[in-house]
């Protein structure tokens, strides 16, 4: 598999004038679909998981335990799209010395609801036993946005005020949740390790935030245009990331198409 960085492109021209990362889609998106196919399906089901189901499940077969674990509504796909490309385009390239990598979408009690704290969350933490001030968080914001335009409207915005949610309140609540979670799977390790970034005023370690706004690339001038330009002067620290791609709503509801065949 291609890593998913390769199909696109930063518009450095771009990024340098409006003051957002700027990564143009320059893939095919027929081959981009079957290059993320078995990664979203692991986002949502494990290899392990699948195989534990179809073996001790009499009437459950593959395809079955993978559709349950879809959303079925076409604005959750979106969402979930932005979530999983979010989360494998930074454990790639942008948070890649990230060693804690929950994949919270797998958690979620419902399909069709939101999962659970920030969108995506990553850490790196130096030494297993013990925490050092080099440990670091990454939380990633993900907005979605294929659809005409509203007035005035940018998911960038959107994307931005939701980094600066996960930075004063979100990012803090989504760790004890981690802990909870990794303990219901008996990964009681991770669930050690994880807490480690339940006290960062005593026990500090760096924190990095980041918004993402994947849009209709047609529409990615009117998203730049609408930025609130107020909210990203008051949030410098806060990287902004913009990805237009072409046929965008097409290309996700094909790939959720073929998951279920994965």
């Amino acid at each position: 598999m291609a890593s998913i960085i390769s199909y696109f492109a930063k518009n450095v021209a771009l990024s340098t004038s409006e003051g957002v990362e700027v990564y143009e889609f320059t893939g095919n998106g027929a081959a981009f679909v079957q290059d993320c196919v078995q990664r979203f399906r692991e986002a949502y089901i494990s290899d392990e998981m699948l195989s534990r189901i179809v073996v001790k499940s009499k009437k459950t077969t593959r395809k079955d335990a993978i559709e349950r674990r879809l959303p079925k509504l076409t604005k959750n796909m979106a969402g979930d799209f932005g979530e999983i490309l979010s989360y494998y385009l930074w454990t790639e390239t942008f948070a890649s010395d990230a060693n804690i990598n929950p994949i919270k979408i797998r958690w979620k009690e419902n399909p069709d609801m939101p999962s659970h704290g920030v969108d995506v969350i990553l850490l790196k933490k130096v030494y297993k036993d013990y925490a050092s001030q080099d440990d670091k968080i990454y939380t990633i914001e993900s907005k979605v946005w294929s659809s005409p335009m509203k007035d005035g409207h940018s998911s960038l915005t959107d994307a931005l005020d939701g980094a600066v949610k996960d930075k004063t309140e979100r990012a803090a609540k989504t760790i004890p949740y981690l802990v909870t979670q990794y303990e219901r799977d008996g990964e009681f390790d991770l669930a050690d390790q994880v807490q480690r970034f339940g006290d960062p005023v005593n026990v500090p370690y760096i924190k990095v935030h980041y918004a993402i706004a994947i849009v209709e690339s047609s529409q990615a001038s009117t998203h730049i245009g609408n930025f609130d330009k107020a909210l990203r002067a008051a949030n410098p620290n806060i990287p902004v990331y913009l990805l237009p791609i072409a046929d965008l709503k097409n290309i996700y509801n094909n790939l959720f198409l073929n998951i279920p065949n994965n």
